[in-house]
């Protein structure tokens, strides 16, 4: 018969030892001296990992220190106030999930039919013989059965460190073989164009640690041409805009500045210029930056509540930050025609010669800086609202003065890619000619600056052409086809105007066309605005170019006169010289602008004004169908811009839609009643008005009655 004896000191028996998580919860129940004493004492939290084990944890919080256990099995360990175990059952269903969505995704690339997890094991293999996909070779079906042994890998060790396998936003979720492409598509293609992140930090990281906007945002930059999911970006974009807004309401990091840069060079495609907020998140990434005091990099405690602690890398990474939110901001401006919102100020004064400043912000990211200031002092010397200021034939003066300190800077400024520092610095250059369009002078007189503004946007689209080639256009910031698209309408008007003598007339019928390819082929989807905009172009080239007299004064017909044409025939009696030179007060030429009030885009909002309002009808409601079942072809016919003084009939034209009465580049275009100065910032909507439908305003038939919606 066993006895029982007593158990000694040394005798130990079966107890699981109490985590700080037990302490916690025990704390309100214990009463007395000891419970006393507990409220007094600190309370002691178990890291995410432990408390999901209810294992001991010995984390360190102030200053933080991860745990014995966390840092022998190589876990990441984070104390969260809201975490919640997850019980064993939905883990092993949420995983019996998973692996069934890795199954069909492996079924695709090898083409079997999906077997699910619940059935695999009493539903026998498929047969190969009666397979309706490809058949693979034994190297392909060992590299996806060592792609399927990967994909498992990560399962087992998500399994085991309690994380979630897949990134999910929204009804998105993504595994993490494709947050790898993802993000690999993202640092091999795009980065280069703004390189400011580190590479080297894992996707993890990078939405644990940093910012999960940050992570999306990367996403989304990403999936704008991914072809293994090309769906993907539409599914995305709602679920990113809402985290915009959600974590734009909440506490801001330096890192959510990040994002709403990649958000605004990269911006979400939208099909309506009244949808695309990218101009009012510029303005949002500009006052976030500022109110957590990146201007002053190394007094981030006084923009922040609570203790702030920094090193120098994250002093260097908080000053690359806000060098990097200027420059997008520039561009966002440039792009939009808008004025600066930019703040360079003395934190920003870096130079070459000073190892400690190239330290911080690498060489290509200098030479962007300094180019984003030349645009941004380009703007506001000479397409500011004040800019009246100079006398007459100043500020051609002044152009010209700006084009040699570019070019000077240009030499002097030697970054690492020259490829990209050269189509940024021809694009600044067209921002700077596209000021001949508002020059006062005499035509006779601006016609060098005009020459040298042909030459300005054909070395731009050569550079953009050379990208293409390449099959890197797809892939550059949103504002490179915004300039792209000024230098196509640039030609457009220069080619349909009297100075084309002076021009390689058909080589620059080559730009056009290339262009409207260039902008259609960049589309991120069909009928975004990339597409509609080429769309424009080509209907207004193919009309413009298709014999119309353009240049002659007499070239344009007379307005709400329906049926009564003014071209120049030979059948027709010619006005007297008198009538000629009040014609000439009627009919406006086809190299001025209408609308001044969009800066360098100007000639861009003009054409498409032009564009509306030589309708006849239908056509601005039927241009979603027409972009994407029978987008115009701007070179189906050979007629190429005719010599100044050519006598040409009024052809048939092949787009219906146009007026045939109209000229639709030097038709003397009226705005409405008390708006006859079109260039003041006060008297348009910033935000793109002119594309969209305008009700309350007293137009006729064909202008703003119609919504055209790009």
């Amino acid at each position: 018969m066993l006895s029982i004896s007593p158990r000694t000191p040394g005798t130990h028996g079966f107890k699981r030892p109490a985590s700080s998580d037990d302490e916690a919860d025990n704390h309100g129940e214990s009463g007395g001296r000891l419970g006393a004493r507990s409220r007094l004492a600190a309370v002691k939290r178990a890291c995410n990992e432990c408390r999901q084990q209810k294992l001991k944890c010995n984390v360190q919080q102030d200053p933080f220190q991860s745990c014995g256990r966390c840092q022998k099995q190589g876990l990441k360990c984070v104390i969260e106030p809201n975490f919640k175990r997850v019980g064993k059952r939905n883990r092993n269903a949420e995983m019996e999930k998973e692996m069934d969505a890795l199954r069909a995704r492996l079924a695709v690339y090898e083409g079997k039919p999906m077997v699910s997890t619940r059935s695999s094991l009493n539903t026998p293999a498929p047969d190969h013989a009666f397979a309706t996909g490809p058949v693979h070779t034994e190297e392909e079906d060992a590299f996806l059965h060592s792609q399927h042994q990967q994909v498992a890998a990560t399962s087992l060790l998500d399994l085991r460190s309690g994380s979630p396998m897949f990134h999910a936003l929204g009804e998105v979720r993504l595994a993490p073989i494709q947050v790898m492409e993802l993000f690999n598509e993202f640092f091999g293609c795009y980065h280069p164009f703004l390189p400011f992140l580190d590479p080297t930090r894992s996707p993890d990281d990078v939405c644990n640690k940093d910012s999960k906007l940050l992570f999306w945002a990367i996403i989304s930059v990403a999936a704008r041409h991914y072809e293994t999911d090309s769906a993907l970006l539409k599914r995305l974009k709602e679920p990113v805009t809402s985290l915009i807004w959600q974590t734009i309401k909440a506490q801001p990091n330096h890192h959510v500045v990040k994002a709403l840069c990649l958000l605004c060079t990269w911006p979400l495609p939208a099909r309506t210029t009244i949808a695309d907020p990218t101009f009012m998140l510029c303005g949002v990434m500009m006052q976030i930056a500022m109110q957590i005091g990146l201007h002053q990099p190394t007094h981030a405690q006084d923009f922040s509540r609570t203790k702030v602690k920094l090193g120098d890398q994250d002093i260097h990474d908080r000053l690359r930050t806000w060098a990097v939110c200027n420059i997008v901001a520039q561009t966002v401006s440039t792009g939009y025609g808008q004025p600066s919102i930019t703040l360079y100020d003395s934190t920003l004064d870096f130079k070459m010669d000073d190892e400690d400043h190239m330290r911080i912000i690498p060489p290509n990211l200098f030479v962007r800086l300094r180019q984003e200031m030349a645009a941004s002092r380009i703007n506001k010397l000479l397409y500011s609202a004040n800019s009246h200021r100079f006398a007459d034939g100043a500020a051609a003066t002044y152009m010209r003065l700006e084009a040699d300190r570019l070019r000077e800077e240009r030499g002097m400024l030697d970054g690492v890619d020259k490829e990209l520092e050269e189509l940024h610095h021809c694009a600044v250059s067209l921002h700077l000619h596209l000021y001949s369009f508002f020059n006062k002078e005499p035509k006779l007189e601006r016609r060098d600056d005009l020459v040298a503004l042909y030459f300005a946007a054909t070395t731009f689209l050569n550079r953009v052409f050379m990208l293409q080639r390449e099959n890197r256009l797809k892939h550059v910031p949103y504002h490179i086809m915004q300039m792209a698209l000024a230098a196509g309408f640039t030609l457009l008007k220069l080619l349909n105007s009297d100075l084309a003598t002076r021009l390689q007339s058909e080589p620059g019928r080559h730009y056009v066309t290339q262009t409207v390819e260039a902008l259609r082929k960049s589309k991120v989807w069909p009928n975004d605005l990339l597409d509609r905009f080429a769309e424009v172009l080509a209907q207004l080239w193919k009309e413009s170019s298709r014999g119309r007299s353009l240049h002659s004064m007499s070239a344009s017909p007379v307005v709400n006169t329906p049926g009564l044409m003014m071209f120049n025939n030979p059948h027709q009696p010619q006005p007297q010289s008198n009538h000629r030179r009040h014609s000439s007060t009627m009919y406006e030429n086809p190299l001025g602008l209408v609308m001044k009030s969009r800066m360098s885009m100007s000639v861009v909002f003009d054409c498409v004004w032009r564009w509306r309002e030589s309708q006849v009808s239908g056509t601005v409601e039927q241009l979603d169908s027409v972009v994407m079942n029978n987008p115009t072809n701007p070179d189906s016919s050979t007629n190429s811009t005719p010599p100044p003084g050519a006598v040409v009939e009024n052809p048939a034209h092949s787009l219906p839609n146009f007026n045939p009465h109209l000229n639709t580049l030097s038709m003397p275009l009226s705005l409405p009643n008390g708006l006859a100065s079109a260039n003041s910032f006060e008297i348009f909507d910033p935000v793109s008005w002119m594309l969209e439908s305008q009700h309350d305003w007293g137009y006729g038939s064909g202008g703003f009655s119609h919504d055209f919606g790009a």
